[in-house]
Protein backbone atom coordinates (compact mmCIF):
# COMPACT_ATOMS: atom_id res chain seq x y z
CA UNK A 1 0.00 0.00 0.00
CA UNK A 2 1.17 3.32 -0.77
CA UNK A 3 1.49 6.27 1.57
CA UNK A 4 0.23 9.01 0.03
CA UNK A 5 0.66 13.45 1.38
CA UNK A 6 -1.00 15.58 -0.77
CA UNK A 7 -1.10 13.45 -3.91
CA UNK A 8 2.80 12.51 -3.69
CA UNK A 9 4.38 9.14 -2.53
CA UNK A 10 6.31 9.54 0.83
CA UNK A 11 9.70 9.58 1.46
CA UNK A 12 10.27 6.16 2.37
CA UNK A 13 8.36 4.99 -0.60
CA UNK A 14 10.35 6.45 -3.12
CA UNK A 15 13.50 5.01 -1.27
CA UNK A 16 12.46 1.14 -1.21
CA UNK A 17 11.35 1.70 -5.34
CA UNK A 18 14.60 3.19 -5.88
CA UNK A 19 16.45 0.39 -3.79
CA UNK A 20 14.48 -2.15 -5.96
CA UNK A 21 15.07 -0.62 -9.47
CA UNK A 22 18.70 -0.52 -8.62
CA UNK A 23 18.70 -4.06 -7.37
CA UNK A 24 17.14 -5.29 -10.42
CA UNK A 25 19.13 -3.57 -13.09
CA UNK A 26 23.06 -3.58 -12.74
CA UNK A 27 22.95 -3.55 -8.79
CA UNK A 28 25.69 -0.54 -9.12
CA UNK A 29 24.22 2.70 -7.75
CA UNK A 30 23.56 5.01 -10.30
CA UNK A 31 24.81 8.70 -9.85
CA UNK A 32 22.45 10.92 -8.21
CA UNK A 33 21.13 13.85 -10.34
CA UNK A 34 22.78 15.83 -7.60
CA UNK A 35 25.98 14.47 -7.39
CA UNK A 36 28.69 16.12 -9.98
CA UNK A 37 29.22 13.63 -13.01
CA UNK A 38 33.18 12.61 -14.20
CA UNK A 39 33.22 14.11 -17.49
CA UNK A 40 36.20 12.79 -19.66
CA UNK A 41 38.55 15.87 -20.93
CA UNK A 42 38.04 16.69 -24.20
CA UNK A 43 40.67 15.87 -26.55
CA UNK A 44 43.05 18.09 -27.75
CA UNK A 45 43.67 19.62 -31.27
CA UNK A 46 45.95 17.68 -32.82
CA UNK A 47 48.56 20.12 -33.90
CA UNK A 48 47.71 21.87 -37.76
CA UNK A 49 44.32 20.25 -37.64
CA UNK A 50 42.57 22.99 -36.65
CA UNK A 51 44.22 25.25 -39.20
CA UNK A 52 44.27 22.36 -41.54
CA UNK A 53 40.35 22.02 -41.75
CA UNK A 54 40.29 25.89 -41.97
CA UNK A 55 42.24 25.40 -45.39
CA UNK A 56 40.51 23.45 -46.75
CA UNK A 57 37.21 24.36 -45.96
CA UNK A 58 38.40 27.90 -47.51
CA UNK A 59 39.51 25.70 -50.58
CA UNK A 60 36.28 23.91 -51.21
CA UNK A 61 34.20 26.84 -50.23
CA UNK A 62 36.00 29.75 -52.30
CA UNK A 63 35.93 27.21 -55.30
CA UNK A 64 32.03 26.70 -55.03
CA UNK A 65 31.56 29.96 -54.76
CA UNK A 66 33.79 30.79 -57.73
CA UNK A 67 31.87 28.38 -60.02
CA UNK A 68 28.86 29.80 -58.38
CA UNK A 69 29.56 33.41 -59.87
CA UNK A 70 31.09 32.15 -63.33
CA UNK A 71 27.72 30.47 -63.80
CA UNK A 72 25.96 33.82 -62.83
CA UNK A 73 26.19 36.53 -65.50
CA UNK A 74 25.11 39.36 -62.37
CA UNK A 75 27.77 38.71 -60.02
CA UNK A 76 31.85 38.45 -59.54
CA UNK A 77 33.76 35.47 -59.89
CA UNK A 78 36.25 36.28 -57.90
CA UNK A 79 35.12 38.62 -55.26
CA UNK A 80 32.53 35.83 -54.34
CA UNK A 81 35.14 33.33 -54.88
CA UNK A 82 37.77 35.08 -52.43
CA UNK A 83 34.96 36.38 -49.96
CA UNK A 84 33.70 32.90 -49.56
CA UNK A 85 37.38 30.99 -49.04
CA UNK A 86 37.94 33.93 -46.09
CA UNK A 87 34.70 33.46 -44.87
CA UNK A 88 35.39 29.81 -44.75
CA UNK A 89 38.99 29.97 -43.37
CA UNK A 90 38.01 32.30 -40.68
CA UNK A 91 35.18 30.08 -39.40
CA UNK A 92 37.20 27.01 -39.36
CA UNK A 93 39.70 28.18 -37.21
CA UNK A 94 37.06 29.76 -34.67
CA UNK A 95 34.74 26.56 -34.66
CA UNK A 96 37.70 23.82 -35.36
CA UNK A 97 37.52 20.75 -36.95
CA UNK A 98 34.29 18.29 -36.50
CA UNK A 99 34.94 15.07 -34.72
CA UNK A 100 34.96 13.21 -38.20
CA UNK A 101 37.91 15.59 -39.48
CA UNK A 102 40.50 14.10 -36.65
CA UNK A 103 39.59 10.40 -36.85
Amino acid sequence: MTIRHNGHMADDEIERLLREVEKTTSGTPQARPDQPREVAPAEKDKPGGRVAFAGISAVVLGAGAWLFGIFTPWTDALDMGVAAAGAAFLTGLVAGPPKWFSS
